[in-house]
């Protein structure tokens, strides 16, 4: 298990991770959100930078931090193996976390207006779509139905 790993560092941590009025209470855990946020989006870097540094048994140490974690990796491999390969966790963490933080940079911190208010609203938003698309989903499925019982009545 290694004791530190490298990931990459953009604008959103200083603006988002550090200081009395950051939103988030570490870099660990807006590394964590920004993963999350790469992966509901489909973005990662296959190759990210390694300008910033993170202690592993900050996550290996703390049980939400790294179910959720292992969840990513697990999501991502689709190999129930990589919950016991904090390499892999890491592979994960790092890529989809860069790729979440060039999204959190263009829609939470390039915004105009306070970055915990465009937080918010990110995170609405995203709740937002995630609910509409349940709401179309179950009518698709309604029509579908109403279709076929249409064709077995003609």
């Amino acid at each position: 298990m290694p004791a530190t790993f490298y990931y990459e560092k953009n604008d959103i941590y200083p603006e988002l991770g550090e200081g009395s009025d950051a939103p988030f209470e570490s870099n660990t855990r807006l590394l964590i959100f920004a993963a999350s946020v790469g992966y509901s989006r489909g973005r990662y870097v296959e190759d990210p930078d390694e300008n910033g540094e993170i202690r592993w048994n900050y996550i290996s140490q703390n049980q939400k931090l790294s179910v959720i974690v292992a969840a990513l990796a697990y999501a991502d491999h689709n190999d129930a193996e990589v919950i016991l390969k904090p390499e892999k966790q890491i592979e994960t963490l790092r890529r989809y976390g860069a790729g979440g933080a060039h999204v959190i940079k263009e829609e939470i911190v390039d915004e105009p207006g306070s970055n915990l208010d465009n937080l918010i609203a990110f995170i609405k938003n995203t709740q937002d779509e995630d609910q509409l698309t349940k709401q179309v989903g179950i009518l698709e499925d309604i029509e579908e139905e109403i279709s076929s019982l249409r064709a077995t009545q003609d």
